[in-house]
Protein backbone atom coordinates (compact mmCIF):
# COMPACT_ATOMS: atom_id res chain seq x y z
CA UNK A 1 0.00 0.00 0.00
CA UNK A 2 1.11 3.29 -1.07
CA UNK A 3 2.50 5.04 2.44
CA UNK A 4 3.43 9.17 2.82
CA UNK A 5 5.70 9.88 5.91
CA UNK A 6 5.36 13.29 7.68
CA UNK A 7 8.91 14.38 7.25
CA UNK A 8 8.52 13.50 3.25
CA UNK A 9 5.33 16.00 3.44
CA UNK A 10 6.72 18.69 5.20
CA UNK A 11 10.17 18.87 2.92
CA UNK A 12 7.88 18.91 0.02
CA UNK A 13 6.28 21.32 0.65
CA UNK A 14 8.44 23.57 2.82
CA UNK A 15 8.65 27.27 1.65
CA UNK A 16 6.19 26.50 -1.30
CA UNK A 17 2.64 28.67 -1.86
CA UNK A 18 -0.17 26.92 -1.69
CA UNK A 19 -3.54 28.22 -3.55
CA UNK A 20 -6.07 27.85 -0.67
CA UNK A 21 -9.40 28.30 -2.81
CA UNK A 22 -8.39 26.11 -5.65
CA UNK A 23 -7.05 23.13 -2.55
CA UNK A 24 -10.93 23.95 -1.46
CA UNK A 25 -12.32 23.77 -4.69
CA UNK A 26 -10.19 20.40 -5.36
CA UNK A 27 -11.72 19.32 -1.36
CA UNK A 28 -14.65 21.21 -0.41
CA UNK A 29 -14.60 19.32 2.62
CA UNK A 30 -11.23 20.00 3.53
CA UNK A 31 -11.23 23.28 6.01
CA UNK A 32 -7.81 25.17 5.80
CA UNK A 33 -9.68 28.71 6.57
CA UNK A 34 -7.01 29.14 9.55
CA UNK A 35 -3.85 28.72 8.02
CA UNK A 36 -4.40 30.21 4.47
CA UNK A 37 -3.93 33.84 4.57
CA UNK A 38 -5.09 36.36 1.63
CA UNK A 39 -6.07 33.31 -0.20
CA UNK A 40 -2.64 31.18 0.34
CA UNK A 41 -1.05 28.71 2.15
CA UNK A 42 2.43 29.57 2.91
CA UNK A 43 4.96 27.02 3.56
CA UNK A 44 5.77 27.91 6.83
CA UNK A 45 6.67 24.90 9.08
CA UNK A 46 3.77 25.67 11.53
CA UNK A 47 1.42 26.15 8.60
CA UNK A 48 2.58 22.94 7.72
CA UNK A 49 2.34 21.28 10.73
CA UNK A 50 -1.02 22.40 11.10
CA UNK A 51 -2.03 21.21 7.28
CA UNK A 52 -0.63 17.70 8.18
CA UNK A 53 -2.70 17.52 10.96
CA UNK A 54 -5.64 18.23 8.84
CA UNK A 55 -4.78 15.93 5.86
CA UNK A 56 -4.34 13.14 8.61
CA UNK A 57 -7.99 13.41 9.81
CA UNK A 58 -9.03 11.80 6.39
CA UNK A 59 -6.66 8.93 7.55
CA UNK A 60 -6.99 5.87 9.40
CA UNK A 61 -3.87 3.96 9.75
CA UNK A 62 -3.31 4.30 13.41
CA UNK A 63 0.23 6.12 12.95
CA UNK A 64 0.41 9.71 13.14
CA UNK A 65 3.67 10.06 11.32
CA UNK A 66 2.02 8.14 7.90
CA UNK A 67 -1.09 8.36 5.46
CA UNK A 68 -1.69 5.71 3.47
CA UNK A 69 -5.90 5.88 2.68
CA UNK A 70 -6.28 7.03 -0.62
CA UNK A 71 -8.58 10.55 0.48
CA UNK A 72 -5.30 11.14 2.20
CA UNK A 73 -3.13 9.96 -0.31
CA UNK A 74 -5.23 12.31 -3.28
CA UNK A 75 -5.04 15.62 -1.45
CA UNK A 76 -1.32 14.95 -0.85
CA UNK A 77 -0.84 14.16 -4.19
CA UNK A 78 -2.96 17.32 -5.35
CA UNK A 79 -0.53 19.23 -2.97
CA UNK A 80 2.61 18.17 -4.40
CA UNK A 81 1.41 19.08 -8.01
CA UNK A 82 -0.49 22.27 -7.48
CA UNK A 83 2.33 24.17 -5.53
CA UNK A 84 3.47 27.17 -6.46
CA UNK A 85 7.76 27.97 -6.48
CA UNK A 86 9.55 28.46 -3.13
CA UNK A 87 8.68 31.58 -1.17
CA UNK A 88 10.69 33.02 1.43
CA UNK A 89 12.03 29.33 2.94
CA UNK A 90 15.40 30.47 3.46
CA UNK A 91 14.39 33.53 5.38
CA UNK A 92 12.03 31.67 7.95
CA UNK A 93 15.04 28.88 7.97
CA UNK A 94 17.20 31.91 9.01
CA UNK A 95 14.75 32.88 11.94
CA UNK A 96 14.86 29.20 13.33
CA UNK A 97 18.84 29.38 13.18
CA UNK A 98 18.67 32.55 15.28
CA UNK A 99 16.05 30.67 17.68
CA UNK A 100 18.91 27.76 18.02
CA UNK A 101 22.06 30.30 18.95
CA UNK A 102 20.04 32.79 21.11
CA UNK A 103 18.82 29.48 23.05
CA UNK A 104 21.93 28.14 23.02
CA UNK A 105 23.71 31.67 24.40
CA UNK A 106 20.85 31.82 27.32
CA UNK A 107 21.70 28.80 28.89
CA UNK A 108 25.57 29.76 29.09
CA UNK A 109 24.97 33.51 30.02
CA UNK A 110 22.14 33.04 32.91
CA UNK A 111 24.08 29.88 34.30
CA UNK A 112 27.40 31.56 34.03
CA UNK A 113 26.39 34.88 35.79
CA UNK A 114 24.45 32.73 38.61
CA UNK A 115 27.85 31.05 39.56
CA UNK A 116 29.78 34.87 38.54
CA UNK A 117 27.93 36.56 41.32
CA UNK A 118 28.03 33.58 43.86
CA UNK A 119 32.06 34.04 43.19
CA UNK A 120 31.80 37.22 43.46
CA UNK A 121 29.49 37.84 46.27
CA UNK A 122 28.72 34.52 47.88
CA UNK A 123 24.57 35.06 46.61
CA UNK A 124 23.47 33.93 43.32
CA UNK A 125 20.98 35.09 41.29
CA UNK A 126 18.15 32.21 41.43
CA UNK A 127 16.31 30.48 44.11
CA UNK A 128 14.32 27.19 43.86
CA UNK A 129 10.49 27.31 44.26
CA UNK A 130 10.78 24.30 46.98
CA UNK A 131 13.92 25.76 48.81
CA UNK A 132 14.10 26.62 52.16
CA UNK A 133 14.79 30.54 51.14
CA UNK A 134 11.47 30.28 49.07
CA UNK A 135 9.62 28.42 52.11
CA UNK A 136 10.63 32.04 54.48
CA UNK A 137 8.98 33.74 51.83
CA UNK A 138 6.21 31.71 52.04
CA UNK A 139 5.84 32.50 55.52
CA UNK A 140 6.40 36.46 55.56
CA UNK A 141 9.70 35.20 57.64
CA UNK A 142 11.99 38.40 57.04
CA UNK A 143 14.18 37.68 60.00
CA UNK A 144 14.77 34.03 58.08
CA UNK A 145 15.57 35.67 54.68
CA UNK A 146 18.18 37.80 56.72
CA UNK A 147 19.77 35.06 58.28
CA UNK A 148 20.03 33.21 55.34
CA UNK A 149 21.28 35.66 53.62
CA UNK A 150 23.85 37.03 56.14
CA UNK A 151 25.28 33.16 56.47
CA UNK A 152 25.46 33.00 52.31
CA UNK A 153 27.16 36.90 51.69
CA UNK A 154 28.97 37.00 54.97
CA UNK A 155 26.62 40.15 56.55
CA UNK A 156 27.01 42.30 53.25
CA UNK A 157 23.60 42.34 52.30
CA UNK A 158 20.32 43.34 53.25
CA UNK A 159 16.47 42.38 52.83
CA UNK A 160 15.61 45.66 50.41
CA UNK A 161 12.11 44.00 49.14
CA UNK A 162 9.81 41.17 47.94
CA UNK A 163 8.93 40.87 44.53
CA UNK A 164 6.13 38.28 43.44
CA UNK A 165 9.25 35.87 41.96
CA UNK A 166 11.88 37.79 43.55
CA UNK A 167 13.45 39.12 46.01
CA UNK A 168 15.78 42.71 46.14
CA UNK A 169 18.88 42.46 48.41
CA UNK A 170 21.05 45.21 48.66
CA UNK A 171 24.95 45.52 49.73
CA UNK A 172 26.55 47.68 52.09
CA UNK A 173 27.91 49.38 49.95
CA UNK A 174 24.88 50.24 47.85
CA UNK A 175 25.05 47.47 45.21
CA UNK A 176 21.25 46.24 44.44
CA UNK A 177 20.79 42.70 42.95
CA UNK A 178 17.51 40.94 41.90
CA UNK A 179 17.08 36.90 43.45
CA UNK A 180 14.79 35.55 40.87
CA UNK A 181 12.67 32.66 41.55
CA UNK A 182 12.57 29.60 38.96
CA UNK A 183 12.20 25.81 39.13
CA UNK A 184 12.80 23.30 35.80
CA UNK A 185 9.75 24.37 33.81
CA UNK A 186 10.41 28.03 34.68
CA UNK A 187 13.92 27.59 33.63
CA UNK A 188 13.14 26.36 30.56
CA UNK A 189 10.36 29.09 29.75
CA UNK A 190 13.04 31.50 30.41
CA UNK A 191 15.61 30.31 27.93
CA UNK A 192 12.73 29.53 25.26
CA UNK A 193 11.65 32.88 25.96
CA UNK A 194 15.43 34.49 25.50
CA UNK A 195 15.40 32.28 22.53
CA UNK A 196 11.78 33.31 20.38
CA UNK A 197 12.31 36.94 21.54
CA UNK A 198 16.43 37.02 20.28
CA UNK A 199 14.87 35.86 16.81
CA UNK A 200 12.31 38.19 16.58
CA UNK A 201 9.12 35.47 17.41
CA UNK A 202 8.37 37.77 20.28
CA UNK A 203 4.62 37.48 19.81
CA UNK A 204 4.85 33.69 18.92
CA UNK A 205 6.25 32.97 22.43
CA UNK A 206 3.61 35.03 24.37
CA UNK A 207 1.19 32.70 22.89
CA UNK A 208 3.21 29.44 23.75
CA UNK A 209 3.72 31.25 27.55
CA UNK A 210 0.03 31.97 27.86
CA UNK A 211 -1.27 28.58 26.78
CA UNK A 212 1.69 26.98 29.02
CA UNK A 213 0.50 28.68 31.94
CA UNK A 214 -3.27 27.96 31.25
CA UNK A 215 -2.78 24.34 30.89
CA UNK A 216 -1.07 25.00 34.77
CA UNK A 217 2.92 25.13 33.79
CA UNK A 218 2.47 21.03 32.16
CA UNK A 219 6.04 20.90 30.30
CA UNK A 220 4.11 18.30 27.81
CA UNK A 221 2.35 21.20 26.44
CA UNK A 222 5.27 23.63 25.94
CA UNK A 223 6.20 20.34 23.57
CA UNK A 224 2.39 20.40 22.11
CA UNK A 225 3.41 24.27 21.46
CA UNK A 226 6.58 23.63 19.83
CA UNK A 227 5.69 20.87 17.28
CA UNK A 228 3.28 23.49 16.13
CA UNK A 229 5.96 25.44 15.29
CA UNK A 230 8.18 22.81 13.38
CA UNK A 231 10.08 21.72 15.84
CA UNK A 232 10.89 17.22 15.59
CA UNK A 233 9.65 15.56 18.91
CA UNK A 234 12.50 12.97 19.39
CA UNK A 235 11.12 10.02 22.04
CA UNK A 236 13.78 8.95 24.08
CA UNK A 237 14.67 5.89 26.41
CA UNK A 238 17.84 4.82 27.54
CA UNK A 239 16.64 1.21 28.59
CA UNK A 240 15.48 -1.04 25.98
CA UNK A 241 11.84 -2.44 25.64
CA UNK A 242 12.91 -6.06 27.20
CA UNK A 243 14.64 -4.25 30.20
CA UNK A 244 11.64 -1.81 31.16
CA UNK A 245 9.22 -5.30 30.63
CA UNK A 246 11.91 -7.08 33.27
CA UNK A 247 11.79 -3.94 35.85
CA UNK A 248 7.77 -4.39 35.26
CA UNK A 249 8.04 -0.70 34.33
CA UNK A 250 4.58 -0.39 32.78
CA UNK A 251 3.88 3.23 31.90
CA UNK A 252 7.66 3.56 30.41
CA UNK A 253 7.21 0.77 28.63
CA UNK A 254 3.66 1.98 27.05
CA UNK A 255 4.84 5.23 26.28
CA UNK A 256 7.66 3.22 24.47
CA UNK A 257 5.36 1.26 22.25
CA UNK A 258 3.18 4.31 21.52
CA UNK A 259 5.95 5.93 20.69
CA UNK A 260 7.22 3.29 18.39
CA UNK A 261 3.40 2.45 17.03
CA UNK A 262 3.06 6.33 15.52
CA UNK A 263 0.96 6.94 18.18
CA UNK A 264 0.76 10.73 20.33
CA UNK A 265 2.07 10.25 23.75
CA UNK A 266 1.40 12.44 26.36
CA UNK A 267 -2.20 13.91 25.94
CA UNK A 268 -3.05 16.48 28.85
CA UNK A 269 -6.33 17.01 30.55
CA UNK A 270 -6.92 20.21 28.71
CA UNK A 271 -8.86 21.69 26.07
CA UNK A 272 -7.48 21.16 22.85
CA UNK A 273 -4.53 18.72 23.97
CA UNK A 274 -3.68 16.32 21.27
CA UNK A 275 -0.46 14.94 22.51
CA UNK A 276 3.24 15.01 20.86
CA UNK A 277 3.72 13.00 17.89
CA UNK A 278 6.96 11.70 17.79
CA UNK A 279 8.92 12.00 14.85
CA UNK A 280 11.71 9.66 15.76
CA UNK A 281 12.34 7.15 18.72
CA UNK A 282 15.60 6.77 20.05
CA UNK A 283 16.30 3.55 22.41
CA UNK A 284 18.86 0.82 23.94
CA UNK A 285 21.58 2.87 24.76
CA UNK A 286 22.08 2.76 28.69
CA UNK A 287 24.75 0.52 29.89
CA UNK A 288 25.20 -1.59 26.33
CA UNK A 289 26.93 -0.07 23.01
CA UNK A 290 24.26 1.19 20.71
CA UNK A 291 23.47 -0.57 17.60
CA UNK A 292 24.98 1.62 14.43
CA UNK A 293 21.13 3.17 13.71
CA UNK A 294 20.84 4.10 17.38
CA UNK A 295 24.37 5.76 17.23
CA UNK A 296 23.61 7.74 14.65
CA UNK A 297 20.27 9.22 16.01
CA UNK A 298 22.26 10.11 19.29
CA UNK A 299 24.85 11.93 17.11
CA UNK A 300 22.29 13.76 15.14
CA UNK A 301 20.74 14.74 18.50
CA UNK A 302 24.19 15.74 19.88
CA UNK A 303 24.93 18.39 16.88
CA UNK A 304 21.54 19.94 17.69
CA UNK A 305 22.47 23.58 19.23
CA UNK A 306 19.55 24.02 21.66
CA UNK A 307 16.58 21.81 22.53
CA UNK A 308 13.61 21.73 24.95
CA UNK A 309 12.81 18.33 26.44
CA UNK A 310 10.58 16.41 29.05
CA UNK A 311 10.95 13.28 31.19
CA UNK A 312 8.42 10.78 32.34
CA UNK A 313 5.47 12.27 30.91
CA UNK A 314 6.25 15.81 32.17
CA UNK A 315 7.12 15.25 35.83
CA UNK A 316 10.41 16.74 34.76
CA UNK A 317 11.07 19.70 32.14
CA UNK A 318 14.56 20.93 30.77
CA UNK A 319 16.74 22.38 27.95
CA UNK A 320 19.84 21.15 26.51
CA UNK A 321 22.73 22.39 24.01
CA UNK A 322 25.31 20.76 22.47
CA UNK A 323 24.80 17.03 23.34
CA UNK A 324 24.06 17.93 26.88
CA UNK A 325 20.82 18.13 29.16
CA UNK A 326 20.73 21.61 31.30
CA UNK A 327 18.32 21.02 34.04
CA UNK A 328 17.33 23.44 36.78
CA UNK A 329 16.62 21.61 40.52
CA UNK A 330 13.83 23.84 42.48
CA UNK A 331 15.27 22.48 45.66
CA UNK A 332 18.45 25.52 45.36
CA UNK A 333 19.04 27.58 47.78
CA UNK A 334 20.67 31.15 45.74
CA UNK A 335 24.42 30.33 47.27
CA UNK A 336 24.12 26.84 44.99
CA UNK A 337 26.16 26.86 42.45
CA UNK A 338 24.52 23.58 41.17
CA UNK A 339 21.21 25.21 41.11
CA UNK A 340 21.36 24.33 36.95
CA UNK A 341 23.50 20.93 35.90
CA UNK A 342 24.46 19.95 32.60
CA UNK A 343 24.61 15.94 31.62
CA UNK A 344 25.42 14.41 28.84
CA UNK A 345 22.84 13.30 26.72
CA UNK A 346 23.86 9.47 26.98
CA UNK A 347 24.10 9.48 30.66
CA UNK A 348 20.92 11.29 31.26
CA UNK A 349 19.27 9.85 34.00
CA UNK A 350 15.76 9.61 33.11
CA UNK A 351 14.38 6.85 31.59
CA UNK A 352 11.80 7.90 29.25
CA UNK A 353 11.36 11.48 27.87
CA UNK A 354 11.12 14.04 24.63
CA UNK A 355 13.93 16.31 23.14
CA UNK A 356 12.27 18.72 21.05
CA UNK A 357 15.12 20.21 18.17
CA UNK A 358 14.33 23.72 16.18
CA UNK A 359 13.58 23.29 12.65
CA UNK A 360 16.56 22.52 10.55
CA UNK A 361 18.10 20.79 13.25
CA UNK A 362 16.89 17.25 12.50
Amino acid sequence: MPQLDHATFINRLKGKSIDAGALQGAYPDLNVRAIAGNGVITGTPQNLEKLWEIIDNYDHDGNVNTISDAPALSIANWLFAKTGSTGSASGEMENWRKVAEFGDRSITSHSDAHRSAIDNTGIGLYYGDHSPFRENILRGDRQGLQTQLDDMGAGNWRMESIEPGAVIIESTSGQSARLQESSCIGWVIQNVKTAYEGAGKGARFAEIDSRVKAADLRGTVLCEELQKDGWTAVFYSPRTAEDLTDSGEREKLGALNMAKAGARVWKSPIPESSGVRCDAVITGYRDITPDSNTEALLEKLENAPFFVGVANGGIHTFVGHNGSVCDFHWTAQPDDRNAMTENPIREWKWDTGLYMVPPGYW
